[in-house]
């Protein structure tokens, strides 16, 4: 059975490294030619409330008691595929510019 020290953990990594790939989508954008340059920052944008909604699932879940974890857990899933999505869904318009 998973702890919630180390769920926490799991999704503690994951979020850091989306947040890092997020930067570095941003980096690219900011390479970009002008034209790609505004359709970039609009995916990236679109991504900044959904990490911010992952991070405060973080924090509730952190916050949570030893016995009440385990009932975040549906809503920490949802806001990680949210962010996933929307992060898969920006990389694949990156990839075809």
């Amino acid at each position: 059975m998973e702890t919630k020290k180390s769920y926490h953990e799991k999704k503690e990594e994951l979020l850091k490294d989306l947040s890092a790939r997020i930067d570095d989508l941003k980096k690219k954008a900011d390479q970009s030619a002008a034209d790609l340059k505004v359709k970039y920052y609009e995916q990236i944008e679109a991504l900044r409330p959904k990490q911010e909604a992952a991070r405060k699932k973080l924090k509730e879940l952190k916050e949570s008691g030893e016995d009440k974890w385990e009932g975040l857990k549906d809503g920490i899933e949802h806001a990680f595929t949210d962010l996933k999505k929307t992060f898969d869904n920006a990389m694949g318009k990156f990839k075809h510019k």
